[in-house]
């Protein structure tokens, strides 16, 4: 798969470690060339130095038939601009970190309308992921589903606990939820312990 990393900042650095051990032709884009440069001496990747909202540069980059641009650079609106263009140029998939709020709202927008695969705010998703894991403090592990409308929660039972030998098809009688189609509240799963 071709890869472009636009920037070659914390995330890229991690992004291009992370992805160089699964034979991918990766290209890294970032202004500052010490940073491409210690890039390229580090992992298996092409380094191009200029700015990735440029046509030459993302040529340079082989956008025209790269499998995926991520746009991972200080500016929100650069991540965006590249991804724009190098859509238009034919890569088959873009992702930009967005951390802005101000562009929360658009989200949906970009995504169906200016077709980038995924918009990234780190910060929001760090949120979020600290408000599910307070919603369920004694979970050991909580994993969402259906784009957050489903929440599965792990716990440990005690052996005092009156979950202990309870079967799953006879939590019902349990939490008084009805049989058919049980649905537990946050409050419902507290009170259990």
């Amino acid at each position: 798969m071709k890869i472009i990393v636009l920037g070659a900042g914390k995330v890229g650095k991690t992004l291009i470690k992370h992805m160089s051990n699964e034979d991918h032709d990766i290209i890294v884009v970032d202004q500052n060339a010490t940073k491409v440069e210690e890039v390229v001496n580090q992992y298996d990747v092409i380094g191009v130095v200029g700015n990735g909202g440029s046509y030459d540069i993302l040529m340079e980059a082989g956008a025209e038939d790269a499998n995926l641009i991520i746009g991972v650079t200080t500016s929100d609106e650069l991540n965006i601009l590249a991804g724009l263009m190098a859509k238009k140029m034919g890569t088959r998939h873009t992702i930009a970190r967005v951390r802005n709020p101000d562009y929360s709202s658009q989200r949906d927008f970009m995504r169906n309308q200016l077709v980038f695969s995924m918009i990234v705010n780190p910060e929001l998703e760090a949120a979020s992921e600290i408000c599910r894991v307070l919603s369920f403090p004694s979970a050991v592990k909580v994993d969402t589903f259906s784009r957050g409308k489903v929440e599965l929660a792990e716990f440990f039972v005690e052996d005092h606990s009156r979950l202990n030998g309870v079967e799953l098809n006879q939590l019902h009688k349990i939490t008084k939820c009805c049989r058919k189609a049980p649905s537990f509240s946050r409050g419902d799963i507290r009170q259990l312990f």
